[in-house]
C-alpha cells in the first residue's frame, strides 16, 4: 500500500523514482554503532521543527509529509545504513507540536486537521507497514538493540519502541527487557514492567516471582504483587512449573504470616494456580487462622477472604469458613467422589450478621469515616432525629453486634476532620457508650470535605508520605450524604498510589441520591461494598 495513497490528497504529489534494492541485510549483520545520517531523515526532522508552532496542516504540507515517509520507507527497505531513516520516523510516530507539549497530549480532532494528530497517525501508519513488510524482522531487531536497550535513544522513542513490539513479543528481545526491569533507574522499567506481565515466558515468570520475595522498592509505580497478579489473572497460559514451585513456597509463608496485609496478598495469588498447589495452602491457611481468630489474634477478613476464594474455585459459596467442611471437600475431589467445580451451589451465606444501614462489613479492625456537615441534620425518616444522629446508633448497634473482639475508631469530617484515637479500641460497652455520647455532643455542620478524613485513615501526611503506624484498620466505612467536596476524581489515582500498600478495603454508604461518585468509586477501587440509601 503506497504511502501516498494512503493520504488520498488532491495535490500532485512526485515520488521519488524507484531504484532497485540491493538485498537487505539481516539483523545480525546490521551495522548501527556508526550511524549515517540519513538525507530523509533530516529533511523530515526539518519539516516537524518548521510546524512546531503550527496548528493546523494544510492540503499542500499534508502531501509533502506524505512525500517524505515514502521515501523514508524506501531507504529503511534498501540495503544499507538505514538506522537514521527509522529512527526519524519513530521520531514522528511520537512528535508533539510546542502547545502539545506544554498542554499536555490532545485527543485527535474530529476534524482531523491538527498538526500533532495528523503527523502521528500517518506516521504510525508508516511504521505500520513497515512491521508488515518483508523488512520487519530487521526493524525489531533495531527496535530491540538501538532503542530500548539503549538510555540515550530517549525515552519518549524507547516507549514508542515498546508499542510497536507489544504484539509481536519477539523471543529474543527478553534478556534486553528483563535487563531494562532490574534496573530501578532506568525511567523505561515501568512500561517494561507492564509489558512483562503480558508475556508468558517461563524466565519472566521466574523474574517476577522473584520480586514478590523481594522488599517493595517506594520509587515503583506498582507493587510487585499487583504484577504477578496481573499475570495470573489476565494470561492465557498458567504459570511455568519452576515459576509455579517457587511461588508456592513463597505464598505458604506469607500465608501463615502473623502480617495481615501479607496474607492477603497472597489469598488471591494462591487462588489463581493449578488446584493441586494452590488449595491445600488455601486450606491449610484457614485453618491457622481460624485458630488465631479462637485465640483472640486472628483476623475476620483474612478468613472470610480464604473462604471466599475457595468458594470461587468450587462453585460452593455457601459452605461458611469452617475449615473441616473445606478439607471434606478436597479429600472429596481428591478421591473421585465429587467435581472441582460445581456451580450454582451457593446458599447466599451472609458477607457478615451485624449491619450498617443494610452493609455488611467483613472485619474486625475497622475505621468509621462519618459525614457531620450541614446536610446531615436532615431529618431521618419518622424517627424524630437526624441522619447524624441515624449513623451514630447505627455504627453502635453494629460493634454491639460485632462483639467486644472487633476493635475500632472513628473518623468525623465536615469542613475539619476529627479522630476518636490514632489506635483502634475493642468494642466493649464501656468505649461504645463512651464514643456514643461523644459523637452524639458534637452534631453536624460544616462542609463536606471528604479527602482529608480519607487520608488520615490511610496514613497520609501532608506530602502524601505513608505512615504505616497510622494505618490500624483493615476496612474503612465511610458514610456519606451527598457532593463531596472535591469531588471524585483524585480516588483513583490515589489508590493506585497507596492502595496496594495498605491493603485496606473501603466499604461505603450513600445516603439520598446526591452523590457524585465518590464513594462508589473508593469502593470500587478497592473491592468493597457501595450502598446507596433513603433516608
Amino acid at each position: 500500500m503506497s504511502l501516498l495513497l494512503f493520504f488520498s490528497l488532491s495535490m500532485p504529489v512526485i515520488a521519488p523514482t524507484g531504484r532497485e534494492a540491493p538485498p537487505k541485510c539481516v539483523g545480525s549483520t546490521m551495522r548501527v554503532a556508526v550511524r549515517r545520517e540519513s538525507d530523509a531523515g533530516s529533511a523530515l526532522r526539518a519539516w516537524l521543527d518548521a510546524r512546531k508552532d503550527e496548528r493546523i496542516l494544510n492540503a499542500h504540507e499534508a502531501a509533502r509529509l506524505g512525500q517524505l515517509l515514502s521515501v523514508l520507507s524506501e531507504e529503511i527497505q534498501a540495503a544499507g545504513d538505514w538506522a537514521d531513516a527509522a529512527a526519524a520516523m519513530l521520531e514522528a510516530t511520537h512528535w508533539r507540536t510546542q502547545s502539545e507539549t506544554s498542554l499536555g497530549e490532545e485527543p485527535l480532532p474530529s476534524n482531523g486537521m491538527g498538526v500533532g494528530p495528523r503527523v502521528r497517525r500517518a506516521s504510525r501508519a508508516a511504521f505500520a507497514l513497515l512491521l508488515e513488510g518483508e523488512s520487519a524482522a530487521d526493524v525489531v531487531s533495531w527496535l530491540e538493540r538501538e532503542i530500548i536497550f539503549r538510555r540515550a535513544a530517549g525515552l519518549a522513542s524507547r516507549r514508542a519502541a515498546i508499542g510497536w513490539i507489544r504484539d509481536e513479543r519477539p523471543p529474543t528481545l527478553v534478556p534486553a527487557l528483563l535487563t531494562v526491569a532490574r534496573d530501578f533507574d532506568d525511567p523505561l522499567r515501568p512500561d517494561v514492567l507492564d509489558l512483562l506481565v503480558r508475556w508468558e515466558d517461563e524466565a519472566v515468570d521466574l523474574f517476577l516471582v522473584r520480586l514478590v520475595g523481594r522488599p517493595f522498592n517506594r520509587r515503583d509505580a506498582r507493587h510487585p504483587y499487583t504484577l504477578l497478579l496481573s499475570r495470573v489473572r489476565n494470561g492465557g497460559t498458567p504459570l511455568g512449573e519452576r515459576a509455579t514451585e517457587q511461588l508456592a513456597g513463597r505464598l505458604r509463608v506469607m500465608l501463615l504470616s502473623q502480617d495481615w496485609r501479607s496474607a492477603a496478598r497472597a489469598v488471591a495469588l494462591a487462588g489463581r494456580l493449578k488446584s493441586g498447589v494452590g488449595v491445600p495452602l488455601l486450606l491449610d491457611a484457614l485453618h491457622v487462622w481460624d485458630r488465631r481468630k479462637a485465640e483472640g489474634r486472628g483476623s475476620r477478613r483474612i478468613l472470610y477472604e480464604l473462604s471466599d476464594e475457595l468458594g470461587r474455585i468450587s462453585g460452593r459459596t455457601g459452605m461458611g469458613r469452617d475449615p473441616r467442611a473445606w478439607s471434606t471437600w478436597w479429600v472429596a475431589v481428591q478421591q473421585g467422589r465429587t467435581e472441582l467445580h460445581a456451580s450454582g451451589e451457593s446458599r447466599g451465606e451472609p458477607r457478615s450478621s451485624a449491619a450498617f444501614f443494610g452493609l455488611h462489613p467483613r472485619s474486625d479492625q475497622v475505621t468509621f469515616i462519618i459525614d457531620r456537615s450541614g446536610s446531615m441534620s436532615t431529618e431521618w425518616g419518622t424517627t424524630g432525629h437526624d441522619r447524624y444522629t441515624e449513623a451514630v446508633e447505627q455504627m453502635t448497634r453494629f460493634l454491639q453486634a460485632s462483639g467486644p473482639a472487633t476493635r475500632f475508631n472513628v473518623i468525623l469530617f465536615s469542613d475539619s476532620v476529627e479522630r476518636s484515637s490514632v489506635e483502634l479500641v475493642p468494642a466493649t460497652a464501656k468505649n461504645l457508650s463512651r464514643a456514643r455520647h461523644s459523637l452524639l455532643a458534637r452534631g453536624p455542620n460544616g462542609g463536606t470535605s471528604l479527602r482529608p478524613a480519607v487520608n488520615m485513615a490511610l496514613g497520609l501526611g501532608s506530602g502524601n508520605e505513608l505512615d504505616f503506624d497510622q494505618v490500624m484498620a483493615d476496612t474503612v466505612v465511610v458514610l456519606c450524604d451527598g457532593q463531596t467536596g472535591s469531588g471524585p476524581g483524585w480516588v483513583a489515582p490515589l489508590i493506585e498510589e497507596v492502595g496496594e500498600a495498605t491493603q485496606v478495603v473501603f466499604e461505603c454508604v450513600l445516603i439520598g441520591s446526591n452523590g457524585d461518585g465518590t464513594l462508589k468509586a473508593l469502593a470500587q477501587q478497592t473491592g468493597g461494598e457501595y450502598l446507596r440509601v433513603d433516608g
